[in-house]
């Protein structure tokens, strides 16, 4: 999770991941960053679920959460596929399937009710209009994408349905940083957007 902040802004946001890798011109980092947050998500599963009280356990910073950093890489993997259909990498779909697996772990260890099939059409809580949103950022910052957002939502949403409705219960119930696209909380607070860090590069330099 520590790690993610330089990558994903504090706290972690999906799109910001896709966004700053085009920023830095580091977006061939993102298959180690995938195949990383796929073993993270394996482990998580199996200690969360054999001991839920994990579930809980908090980072010295505030604006961190084993939750929504997870959350957070699997909207990057899902919004990834969605708008580079052909050249999103094989480590994209890995990492969703590993994460969605270990939160539906978790969830039956705590006895959450959940869809184990649902629908690709299925309705999410997330809007187009946020998505759409995402995607306009994402394209401002350079990132390559294939499809544009109308025509990927259908794509996004067919993968976020495996994962939303425990990522959000999970959120809600470890009380963690209400964090972009990760769902309400009981407590009533804001929705806390990343930070971004200036751009301190001279003019015509490249990122260092």
């Amino acid at each position: 999770m520590t790690l993610l902040q330089s990558r994903a802004g504090e706290p972690a946001w999906g799109p910001e991941l896709l966004a700053r890798q085009s920023l830095v011109d580091t977006e061939t980092a993102l298959p180690q960053l995938y195949r990383d947050w796929e073993r993270l998500a394996a482990d998580l599963g199996e200690s969360h679920s054999n001991y839920p009280v994990l579930i809980s356990f908090r980072s010295p910073q505030p604006n961190r959460s084993w939750v929504v950093g997870l959350i957070a890489v699997m909207d990057a993997a899902a919004v990834h596929l969605a708008i580079c259909p052909r050249t999103a990498p094989p480590e994209a779909r890995l990492v969703l399937r590993a994460g969605f697996t270990a939160l539906r772990d978790i969830g039956r260890s705590m006895r959450v009710d959940f869809d184990p099939d649902p629908a690709p059409d299925t309705a999410i809580r997330l809007s187009y209009t946020e998505f759409d949103a995402a995607v306009a950022l994402i394209a401002a910052a350079g990132f390559p994408h294939e499809r544009p957002a109308h025509e990927a939502w259908p794509h996004f949403q067919g993968w976020r349905v495996n994962y939303e409705p425990l990522a959000y219960e999970l959120a809600r119930r470890s009380d963690a940083v209400p964090a972009l696209w990760s769902g309400p909380r009981d407590f009533r607070a804001p929705v806390i957007p990343p930070a971004r860090p200036a751009d301190r590069r001279p003019p015509g330099g490249h990122a260092g």
